[in-house]
């Protein structure tokens, strides 16, 4: 499983959260190397592996935040005119900023009542700068307002005061926010220019209370029926929970409440008490699906090439296992079939020896089948032929091949007595298609005889 990092850049202080766990660096300036260089610490010295998810928590104070209502309820349409009246809401153009947006719900007659989040593209790019030398990529970048949502539905212990509506008032080092929270969502905020820091000031003290007192009319203005009776203070407002209670109980019925959880007093515990870490804190225990991500095209387009790199990569580890299993099935046939042979050549040689005594005694049979085999036997042939030659004919040679051919020589008086005995031959069942080579007359003790050849085929 992922682990979850979530961090927050402030003016002074890289904020990391790690599972439950938050770490914080001293930032000598917010130049990109410095941040790479600090959250490579932080990651080294809590022994992070590569498998985590980033998501990154903008400041409130860097983001303008408008509550809006159009009148639709398509997502599509909606989105078409919120780019549309964005411009309208910031003195910039539409092509210097990114902005996002939560939809709070459609009020059941007109309007849909929408929360719109704008920042400036420059200030993301510390963002994109610091985390791509490191290869780290984030999945979303979040409003830390959100973040302290979260943090109070965690650390307040009893949930039914987070019923119906109530305000949060986050202090950090060098600003605080002011969050109206209706019906579990972000109804508006509002950024108050001084922090812990400016607050250990007595001049300081009078402005904060001013800006309190406004931002809290502001908010009532804008959600007239949200009816808030109690006021979370988280962060750095520790220190100052009776200040700030002596501020509400002049002009506003509200109940001040602090809410702290385990991990963030074993932090302050080590001494740094003016920084807060509600947000990071907050989206540590969850990051809605609604809530509020930023879109940073330069990051999008980094993680969509690290995507396909990745799946490239797993693609081309594929084939090489594809081929090397081929590779080893068709050298395991191989094997297979050179053992086969290997088998059958020792049967061959094993049965040779078993069977040499049958082939001789086969080649005997083939000779001893010549005698016995009343057709094909030389002696059958003998024995025919002399039945078959008359008294005037006289056999000097014999020439027999075993079911090849059958010829022989002799002489005899006359030439009539070759042919009558040629015919008989051809007639007979032993000698069928006999013919006469040759004739020819020579003298034979002062006797004229005539030589003959017989052929048998």
């Amino acid at each position: 499983m992922k682990t979850k990092v979530i961090i927050e850049l402030a003016e002074s202080y890289l904020k990391v959260g790690i599972g439950r766990r938050v770490a914080v660096e001293p930032l000598a300036s917010t130049e990109p190397a410095v941040i790479s260089n600090a959250l490579s610490l932080i990651l080294k010295q809590n022994k992070c592996s590569k498998n985590f998810d980033v998501f990154v928590v903008f400041n409130r104070n860097k983001i303008t935040v408008r509550r809006v209502d159009l009148p639709s309820q398509d997502p599509k349409e909606l989105e078409q005119m919120l780019g549309l009246c964005l411009v309208r809401q910031i003195p910039y153009q539409k092509e210097e900023v990114c902005w996002a947006y939560q939809n709070l719900g459609f009020d059941g007659t007109n309007n849909s009542h929408l929360i719109l989040a704008i920042a400036l593209k420059n200030v993301f790019k510390n963002i994109v700068n610091a985390f791509i030398p490191i290869n780290i990529l984030p999945e979303a970048i979040l409003m830390s307002s959100q973040g302290l949502l979260h943090y109070v539905a965690e650390a307040c212990k009893d949930k039914s005061l987070l019923e119906g509506s109530y305000l949060i008032l986050d202090i950090d080092a060098n600003y605080s926010d002011l969050v109206l929270v209706h019906d579990h969502k972000l109804g508006s905020s509002v950024v108050i220019p001084q922090g812990a820091v400016q607050l250990k000031n007595e001049q300081e003290k009078e402005k904060f209370a001013i800006e309190l007192k406004q931002a809290l009319v502001a908010l009532n203005n804008e959600i007239p029926e949200a009816k808030c009776d109690r006021l979370f203070l988280t962060g750095a407002a520790a220190e100052h929970l009776v200040f700030i209670e002596s501020v509400l109980g002049r002009d506003f019925n509200l109940k001040a409440q602090y809410l702290s959880s385990r991990e963030y007093d074993t932090f302050i515990s080590g001494g740094l008490k003016d920084i807060s870490l509600s947000a990071v804190m907050g989206f540590n225990s969850q990051i809605a699906k609604d809530d509020i991500k930023f879109i940073v095209p330069e990051l999008q387009i980094k993680k969509e090439m690290k995507s396909k790199v990745q799946q490239l990569m797993i693609l081309g580890v594929l084939l090489v296992y594809i081929l090397i299993s081929l590779g080893g099935i068709a050298l395991l046939r191989l094997i297979q079939q050179q053992l086969y042979s290997a088998s059958l050549k020792g049967r061959v040689v094993s049965l040779a020896k078993e069977t040499k005594d049958l082939e001789d005694i086969t080649e005997k049979l083939k000779i001893a089948r010549q005698y016995v085999d009343s057709k094909s036997s030389v002696l059958s042939s003998l024995y025919s032929l002399n039945r078959l030659c008359p008294e005037s004919v006289t056999i000097t040679n014999f020439n027999w091949e075993l079911q090849k051919s059958l010829s022989f020589r002799g002489y005899a008086q006359q030439i009539p007595d070759i042919l009558a005995f040629t015919n008989t031959l051809s007639n007979s069942e032993s000698f069928k298609g006999a013919q006469n080579r040759y004739t020819r007359r020579r003298k034979l003790k002062d006797k004229d005889v005539v030589d003959f050849e017989v052929v048998v085929k």
